[in-house]
């Protein structure tokens, strides 16, 4: 099927947009997010929706002020609005102990957070402004891959929602990787290429370069049974998450600066799978962006059963679950 064709099917079958909706693309000027915003653009008035993007200069590569170029000609010769920003993603990076690629997402997200929660002001009851991201099947297919090789759960294994709970959807997420390349050649897109998505360097590209050619040898269909994977999961998953959001709602509290709290023997009488969920909410509620990792929920319950006096908890990116006086609080250090 064509990525137009694609694109649309994936925008119909999951309810992505409404009418009177404002998407804004991350648009680094690659295949990807090139397909997707000439896509998009095609579809601007069928749906009723209005395209905007956004590009983030990480100022890692010499030629990224010439990727910032090229976006802000491209987005003028369609019309569509474009945000910049630049930010110096390696030192970022060395300053949280993050990986190049996990600030360099993250930072991605937040300020495709901020524009959106600006522009949500302004818009009438039942219209949102969404952060589009521009990943593709297979993207998904290496995110299922990278999360099994990290010991991930069901929620690790759903990979990629089509919609996150922030608003956030990814249309692309159907579309295979030679369908978007098609794509570009047959409307004389010119994409820009990032020399470090060749570069062994980064797991990611390992695992799309070396592990899934490989496992092609013995599966043609690998990806396919990846992504099925996924959806499988983000079922399970999607129950299990309803479940703990009704916990979570009926017992949540905040103490006098506003972070999250949760009672030590509430916590006690959970089973796991809700136990984790629980957790994560309360994180996401303090602030905490990143991924949790299971080790770091583990710490915490052995800390929980115990409840021996005070005592501190880290998880990434600075923050900390602090045990006292029968509370959890959960909290940037």
């Amino acid at each position: 099927m064509k990525a137009d064709e694609t694109v649309k099917k994936t925008i119909d079958d999951h309810c992505l947009i409404n009418s009177g909706d404002i998407l804004v693309l991350g648009l680094s000027g690659g295949p990807d997010s090139l397909c997707l915003l000439h896509i998009l653009k095609g579809l601007e008035e069928k749906y009723a929706f209005s395209l905007r993007a956004f590009h983030l200069n990480h100022m890692i590569r010499k030629d990224a002020d010439d990727d910032e170029a090229f976006v802000k000609e491209v987005c003028r010769d369609l019309g569509v609005q474009l945000t910049c920003a630049k930010l110096p993603i390696e030192d970022i990076a060395r300053e949280r102990g993050e990986s190049v690629e996990a600030a360099g997402r993250i930072e991605r997200h937040k300020a495709l957070k901020d524009i959106c929660a600006k522009l949500q002001k302004d818009l009438p009851d039942g219209c949102t402004a969404r952060p589009v991201l521009a990943h593709n099947a297979g993207d998904q297919a290496e995110t299922v891959l990278l999360r099994i090789l990290r010991g991930t759960g069901i929620h690790g294994l759903s990979a990629m929602e089509y919609m996150r709970e922030d608003g956030l959807i990814r249309p692309l997420l159907d579309t295979e990787r030679e369908d978007i390349e098609e794509y570009c050649k047959a409307h004389s897109l010119s994409p820009r290429i990032d020399s470090t998505n060749a570069s062994e360097e980064y797991l990611r590209n390992k695992v799309r370069l070396k592990v899934l050619p490989m496992l092609e040898e013995i599966n043609p269909s690998v990806k396919n049974a990846l992504r099925r994977l996924a959806n499988s999961a983000a079922m399970d998953d999607g129950y299990l998450s309803e479940e703990t959001k009704k916990w979570y709602e009926a017992h949540e509290k905040y103490d006098k600066d506003g972070s999250p709290v949760l009672r030590i023997k509430d916590l006690r009488l959970l089973e796991d799978p809700i136990f984790y969920r629980a957790i994560r909410i309360a994180f996401a509620k303090a602030g905490l962006e990143t991924d949790i990792e299971a080790v770091h929920i583990k710490a915490l319950k052995r800390s929980v059963y115990t409840n021996a006096g005070n005592k501190t908890v880290e998880f990434p990116g600075g923050y900390i679950a602090y045990i006292n006086h029968g509370d959890v609080v959960f909290r940037k250090r």
